[in-house]
């Protein structure tokens, strides 16, 4: 099996749990901080591991305090990034409100300023697919990203643009669905950058722009699996979600790893719902080999 080649952030994720959002001027109080290293590329790569898939992460670590933390906890967990950044991870603060819900405060830092030479002593005969997501693709360093793919479109591209999708520029976005990738998105994200109101007529708008498999995530509904002709909903579990944080990003890095290992995109997506349904259970975006093993 060869790798998969995952392109992005692994960052810290400050997690603060609270009721509910306040309103602006509010003043209230939190009930718990953890933290933890996250970034949806880390996400990603952390549940191939669980897969036992073979993969490079591809994730700047900088120099500073905050990259500092990040490379001691990929080391603890087993991860090795080899891209030294000049400059200072950023973080995420994650507000968990009391039924699941999750919103993101961003600080970009160096996993947004991809640079064109850390691409040029990758050997690409190792992989047969990589993974980007779209806040790497939005930042300073989108195009060298964007580059890399066009000149190795015999890899197949999983792309999960995420939340920032409305805000990628649209040159990077046609470049990307020019390569004709997987695409990985909620309904969310899918209804509002396709200005439809039903998500059968933006999967169908979706798969019309990247010419390829269009999955989006439903929350506990399932996932719209739009390949080819074929379009349906795939159910899943509902469980009592803790936090959503990084549940989207092992989704994904699970219906990579099934794939890898000669799965239909059905079966893929199955499996892909009991993880992100594990995930949820559990504060944080990852899981232990624990957690994993009862799936």
């Amino acid at each position: 099996m060869k790798k998969c080649l995952v392109i992005g952030a692994a960052m810290l994720d400050i997690i603060v749990n609270i009721d509910s959002l306040p309103h602006s001027g509010e003043d209230v109080y939190f009930q718990s901080q953890d933290m933890a290293i996250g970034g949806c590329a880390y996400n990603v790569a952390d549940i191939l591991k669980h897969f036992g898939n073979p993969y490079t992460l591809f994730a700047p670590v900088g120099k500073g305090p905050y990259a500092d933390i990040i490379r001691n906890k990929l080391a603890d967990k087993g991860h090795t990034s080899s891209i030294q950044a000049a400059e200072d991870n950023g973080y995420c603060m994650c507000i968990v409100e009391a039924n699941g819900e999750r919103t993101f405060l961003t600080l970009p830092g160096a996993e947004c300023r991809f640079e064109k030479e850390w691409f040029e002593n990758l050997n690409t005969d190792e992989y047969d697919c990589v993974y980007v997501s779209g806040y790497e693709v939005e930042g300073e360093g989108g195009d060298h990203i964007i580059d890399f793919l066009e000149k190795h479109p015999e890899m197949t591209l999983y792309y999960a643009p995420g939340p920032r999708i409305t805000y990628i520029e649209k040159s990077k976005q046609q470049r990307i669905f020019n390569l004709n990738p997987v695409l990985h998105l909620n309904d969310k994200e899918a209804k509002e950058y396709t200005e439809m109101d039903e998500i059968r007529d933006a999967a169908r708008e979706l798969y019309n722009m990247a010419g390829n498999t269009v999955i989006i995530t439903l929350g506990a509904e399932g996932v719209y699996l739009k390949n080819g002709e074929d379009e349906t909903t795939i159910p899943s579990n509902k469980v009592r979600a803790i936090d959503t944080i990084g549940a989207g990003d092992s989704h994904i890095g699970a219906i990579i790893a099934m794939r890898q290992k000669g799965a239909d995109f059905t079966s893929a997506i199955k499996m892909a719902n009991k993880v992100s349904a594990r995930v949820v259970l559990v504060q944080g975006p990852t899981l232990t080999d624990e957690e994993f093993e009862m799936i």
